[in-house]
């Protein structure tokens, strides 16, 4: 049997849930409001779940606020940053050119459509393969 062991050591975690609508204005609070946490949280990931969210608008302009919003507090979003979001092929697309914009401006931010890797990204991990694990002994 091939089994497969991993060990989490979770960073402490900013974690934000939004449901409902989505457009730019409200985005732009949601940044603003991860920024004036994170202001005081200096040493946290940020995890941003959005499964319950519908997008109201998607252009590429809407995505470039968004970032250049978020580029105003740079030295605030130091640490990695995760978003989730439901797994369909429009939002994947959207957060895919979200991905690109953050990168260019030099944010650590991923999304993910499964909340367990979201929090596997943000955590430190060791994997231990079951041949390096010794079996306990009764005796």
């Amino acid at each position: 049997m091939n089994s497969e062991v991993k060990i989490y050591k979770i960073k402490d975690l900013i974690r934000i849930n939004k449901e409902g609508k989505l457009d730019l204005d409200r985005s732009i609070r949601i940044v603003h409001e991860l920024a004036a946490t994170a202001a005081f949280h200096a040493d946290h990931n940020i995890l941003v779940d959005l499964r319950d969210t519908i997008i109201a608008t998607h252009s590429l302009d809407d995505l470039f606020e968004i970032v250049l919003e978020m580029g105003r507090f740079k030295s605030i979003f130091t640490n990695k940053m995760a978003s989730v979001i439901p797994n369909n092929e429009e939002r994947i697309s959207i957060a895919r050119k979200l991905r690109a914009c953050m990168k260019i401006k030099g944010f650590q931010f991923q999304f993910f459509t499964v909340f367990e890797d979201a929090i596997e990204w943000l955590s430190d991990t060791t994997q231990l393969d079951a041949n390096d694990i010794s079996p306990l002994h009764e005796g």
